[in-house]
């Protein structure tokens, strides 16, 4: 991990678990727990180790790209996205494995 992704992970670590202290009546042990799995969740990782990550930030852009420049109407924007899911969960369905 590079100094860069050590720190967001550090700041975004920190800031969710002042937010769980301060806000919720989870304890500490698991207040632990949530912070040091979203912190691994900020490690980089390639298509072969997290495909779905892949398949959702091909969702997002696209419909991000609809929000903010496409020029498509909301059944087009609609069947886009859902064009998208379809196909990305096709090739999904391939790389995803139960663990045991």
């Amino acid at each position: 991990m590079g100094l860069k992704s050590k720190l967001a992970a550090w700041a975004i670590g920190k800031g969710i678990g002042d937010f769980l202290k301060h806000n919720t009546r989870i304890d500490k042990v698991n207040r632990k727990k949530i912070v040091e799995v979203t912190k691994n969740m900020m490690k980089p990782k390639g298509p072969k180790r997290e495909p779905v990550l892949y398949g959702g930030l091909v969702s997002i852009l696209v419909a991000v790209g609809g929000a903010y420049g496409l020029d498509l109407t909301a059944e087009q924007l609609g069947v886009t996205i859902s064009t998208v899911v379809a196909i990305v969960t096709f090739f999904l369905r391939r790389q995803v494995k139960p663990l045991d």
